[in-house]
């Protein structure tokens, strides 16, 4: 499991964390999943550039290797928009 360099529970937050060792990628952006002014997580424009954002401090010129979905929802039970990742190399 790599460093995390941030916190998961909050949906205004994004998250930080180093990539496993031998991915192509070396970093993984959980991208907050909320609703802002000049945000939407439903438009991948918008997450690629919070998640470049957010990885500025660690690294300058990170470029998006690709983006995932994660599915946290349980039908009947709960409701909750997916997760949002954007994996990053330096």
């Amino acid at each position: 499991m790599g460093l995390s360099l941030g916190c998961v529970h909050d949906l205004d937050a994004s998250v930080v964390e180093a990539a496993p060792a031998g991915q192509p990628y070396d970093y993984v952006v959980h991208v907050r999943t909320s609703y802002d002014y000049g945000y939407n997580p439903e438009v991948s424009a918008d997450r690629i550039r919070l998640a470049r954002q957010t990885i500025r401090p660690y690294c300058r010129r990170g470029h998006v290797v690709g983006e995932q979905a994660i599915q946290t929802e349980i039908p009947g039970i709960t409701s909750s928009p997916p997760d949002r990742v954007v994996y990053l190399k330096c």
